[in-house]
């Protein structure tokens, strides 16, 4: 009989501290993770990359899907930390308000914050599928030029003065996206595509493409590894978060951010916001 209580005592102090550690990773994932902004910086490294554009900084952000779960206010902290890291080139890969139909955003207001973030060499962007979903297609395009931006639509801005080419793909999702659009890459530059969805990559890479940028998947947003295929997005779930190298022409690198806002629940966990530096580097001599 002492047996029997000392192992139901057990079983109810482990239950409790089940109940307890849940309660706590949820408060975490609600209320600390989703605003545990953080800046990954990676060196990407290329004999593509010239002299000149050697030690270039560009900042990629994506997903703020600003409204019911991510307010001005917080954005406003987003483009200070963007400003802090003395950006060359930012990049904005899609999905800028979780859906405009059903959230009161300030746009102008919004265009000030864009307008506030400082980049040397210029400020580009895509679309993302939210921003068509949303009912943002035809004031997303306002919103981010009035904010400095230049948008991308399956075309290229080159930057002739560090020798690079940036190719911006419009939402493959359920835009007019156009992976040919790749073929705009200039062999004697380095050419960098943007894309909101990463999955696309395999085809980019056939392309002379040194560096693909997206955004989408929130890298999981809950990372629940076991669950891709039921929660990531279409064109998702292949490249999630981070680095992937590709044994291409060029050696393509992928760079996919875990993005800063939340979409259908206002958690993250184990998938932090962030905004990514990537800097771009020569290769020594004899290397």
């Amino acid at each position: 009989m002492a047996i029997i209580k000392k192992l139901f005592k057990f079983t109810v102090f482990i239950c409790l501290a089940a109940i307890l550690a849940g309660i706590l990773i949820f408060l975490h994932a609600r209320f600390i993770a989703p605003y545990a902004l953080k800046t990954e910086t990676s060196t990407i490294e290329s004999p593509m990359v010239g002299n000149i554009a050697d030690g270039v900084r560009i900042v990629l952000f994506a997903d703020t899907h600003l409204g019911e779960f991510y307010d001005l206010g917080r954005f406003a902290r987003v483009v200070d930390k963007i400003n802090e890291e003395d950006p060359d080139i930012v990049v904005f890969a899609g999905d800028l308000i979780d859906s405009f139909d059903e959230n009161a955003v300030d746009t102008e207001a919004l265009s000030i914050l864009l307008s506030d973030i400082d980049a040397r060499y210029g400020k580009y962007c895509v679309f993302g599928n939210h921003d068509y979903g949303g009912g943002a297609e035809r004031k997303y395009p306002d919103i981010m030029e009035s904010g400095g931006f230049s948008l991308l639509l399956n075309n290229n801005i080159r930057i002739d003065e560090l020798g690079l080419n940036i190719i911006g793909i419009d939402d493959i999702l359920i835009g007019y996206g156009d992976v040919n659009a790749a073929s705009l890459a200039d062999a004697s530059l380095y050419n960098i595509v943007v894309a909101h969805e990463p999955d696309i990559a395999d085809q980019i890479a056939a392309y002379d493409a040194d560096l693909m940028l997206s955004g989408h998947t929130h890298g999981r947003q809950i990372d629940f590894r076991y669950l891709d295929e039921t929660f990531l997005p279409p064109y998702g779930k292949k490249y999630i978060k981070g680095s992937y190298n590709f044994s291409s022409s060029r050696n393509m690198t992928l760079y996919v951010t875990r993005g800063i806002g939340m979409t259908q629940l206002p958690l993250r966990f184990n998938s932090s916001p962030e905004i990514s530096l990537l800097i771009l580097s020569r290769p020594e001599q004899g290397q």
